[in-house]
This record gives structure tokens, sequence and C-alpha cells, in this order.
């Protein structure tokens, strides 16, 4: 141990030695451009919505976020919601991402109020978790602008017969949603 220790350090000072630093002209003979990229960041905050940004030069791109709970305030899964131009079938493009160990053969479950469960399919899984797309008409917005709470359903591969009920807060969707403009084609 000692010995990996000593020469970790003989390693670390010969790296900062000057002898072994090079000039920035010889690290990077072009300078690079200055691009106005930025985000993404939290442009707003409407109830329980938050309007999340990316800038690339002179657009600006936002979704609607929410960090989704169980009925114990533990986060469980994500959503946002992208605004889509007008002339589309599909008003709203979800993105929903649930935690690895999530049955995809189960599909995601969604309600907005009483409205009746629609399943959806998951479309792969990566590092981050589960993710499903799916689109919204202009009648599913306007549900969500009047609604006050919808549900997502989870099921795990671990307990299939126990579905997690995930609370969707629908407070400060309309504001959100009416703050980021619509998108043209």
């Amino acid at each position: 141990m000692k010995f990996l220790s000593l020469i970790f350090i003989i390693v670390s000072f010969a790296i900062s030695s000057p002898s072994f630093a090079q000039s920035k002209d010889e690290e990077f003979p072009v300078e690079a451009q200055q691009t106005e990229n930025t985000g993404p960041y939290v442009r707003e905050t409407h109830g329980a919505w938050e309007v999340r940004c990316v800038k690339l030069a002179d657009n600006e791109t936002c979704t609607l976020y929410q960090l989704l709970k169980d009925k114990n305030d533990i986060s469980v899964a994500e959503i946002n919601v992208e605004v889509l131009p007008l002339g589309n079938q599909a008003s709203a493009g979800i993105t929903l991402i649930t935690p690895l160990g999530t049955s995809l053969a189960a599909q995601l479950g969604w309600h907005i109020d009483d409205e009746k469960i629609r399943q959806y399919p998951y479309g792969w899984c990566e590092q981050s978790g589960c993710v499903a797309r799916f689109g919204l008409t202009q009648e599913d917005v306007t549900s969500m602008k009047k609604g006050a709470n919808g549900k997502v359903y989870v099921v795990s591969i671990a307990t299939p017969n126990e579905p997690f009920e995930l609370n969707l807060s629908l407070t400060g969707f309309t504001a959100a949603w009416n703050s980021v403009p619509q998108p043209t084609q």
C-alpha cells in the first residue's frame, strides 16, 4: 500500500512540474469559437412544475418537468412535457422515466382525475431508467389544465402484483404550459 502511495505522489509531482506542462498554443493551436449555449436551467417554476430550458445561440427550447413521488413522498420517476408545433395530431410529447427494474411488459399506466387509466408502452431502458414516450392530444392537454391531480402507475419486476401509484400534481400546469411558446414547424 505504501508503494502505491509513493508511486501516486511521484506521478502527481511529475505531472504538475513545469517541464511536463505545455503552452496553450501547443495544447490548443486553434482558438475555440465562443458560443451562446447554456443549459439546461430552470427558467421558472409554476406550482409543481418547473420550466426547464436549453439555450442554443438565439433559440431557447423549454419543457415542463416534474419529479413524481409515491405515497411515502419518495421520488420515483420524472416527467417531461414538450409543447409540440400546431398542426400535429399530438399537442404535447410526454417522456416519462421510471427506475430500472420496471416491468416493461406491464406498461405504464396514466390517468387524470377520474378518467379511465390508459396504458403506454416503454420504449427502452438506459442507465437513468426506463423510458415511455407518448403523445397527448389537445383534448388531453385541456384535461390536464382543468384537472387537479393525475396518477402514474409503474409495475416493478420485484413486486408485479403491487404497482406503484405516483402522484402527478397538476398545480401550476396551465401557467407552466402557457409560459412556453408554441414552436413552429
